[in-house]
């Protein structure tokens, strides 16, 4: 375990929230960022990946028909606002995302460091997944028009850094977009219910974002027209799971949309799109 400073501000320290087992999530006193702190290795956070996705057929189809309507509302997003041209997903997992994209006419390009995943993508669709840590990736300055990245900054160690790459990867005027977890508000009412629960999935989930923590970061690695939607949801495969998110996701949908945007459901999954300034 190794201790640290904020990611996104820097400051030492900040308000213990919340506990599952060994590892603690705290509020940094500076930003107001939630992370874990301390925090596994990269190494041994690595060395996890390696078995983090399940190998069954089973499983993989079932976790493809998990994530479908999240990444249909992804796909829309990015044709609503960008001509059709190059795009990379980093941890494209199993390569159901890539697949989509690719039977749109995208020219797809996935990075993903789990060999269970790099191989079904392959063997399945044909698809280039490169299997490096997006830190070992050497992609060109403006190679790419779009850049995904769904619920992968969560396990990121070095965030910024993360936004930074991406940045310099996007061509002027390139588009982000980013599926991020906001389980802070969850875990607060949860707790004051007195309910135990794993819903930050520590160690892996080494911070949580909210729209307003992460628009702050896009903004301070030079993006802008920045905006969050809900992007749709998650059906897990376990009937309380379908329920759960029927009710929670469709009602952050209409209640985005009554508000014109204005009001985010906390504790739901967010999608956020930011451009690269054109200089």
């Amino acid at each position: 375990m190794e201790w640290i400073s904020c990611p996104l501000c820097g400051t030492d320290g900040g308000k213990r929230l919340h506990q599952e087992g060994n590892y603690v999530m705290i509020r940094c006193r500076g930003c107001g960022f939630v992370y874990q702190n301390p925090r596994p290795s990269q190494e041994d956070l690595l060395n996890g990946y390696q078995t983090y996705l399940p190998k069954e057929k089973d499983k993989i189809e079932a976790w493809g028909e998990m994530m479908e309507r999240v990444f249909r509302k992804g796909a829309d997003l990015i044709e609503r606002y960008t001509p059709r041209g190059k795009i990379l997903d980093v941890g494209a997992g199993y390569g159901f995302f890539l697949a989509l994209m690719q039977a749109r006419g995208w020219d797809v390009t996935g990075v993903e460091i789990s060999p269970i995943g790099v191989r079904y993508g392959r063997e399945r669709w044909g698809l280039t997944i490169l299997p490096l840590p997006w830190e070992k990736t050497s992609f060109k300055k403006g190679e790419f028009d779009v850049v995904t990245a769904f619920y992968v900054i969560e396990h990121i160690t070095d965030p910024l850094g993360f936004l930074q790459e991406i940045h310099r990867t996007l061509r002027p005027g390139g588009m982000v977009l980013l599926r991020y977890p906001h389980t802070t508000p969850l875990k607060d009412i949860l707790s004051l219910l007195r309910i135990k629960n794993q819903r930050y999935h520590l160690p892996f989930h080494l911070s949580d974002f909210s729209p307003e923590t992460m628009s702050r970061a896009l903004k301070k690695v030079g993006f802008n027209n920045i905006k969050t939607f809900v992007g749709g949801f998650t059906s897990p495969p376990n009937l309380a799971g379908k329920l759960g998110g029927l009710f929670f996701g469709n009602l952050a949908e209409i209640l985005h949309q009554l508000s014109w945007g204005n009001i985010m459901l906390p504790g739901v999954s967010k999608t956020t799109i930011a451009r690269k300034v054109v200089s």
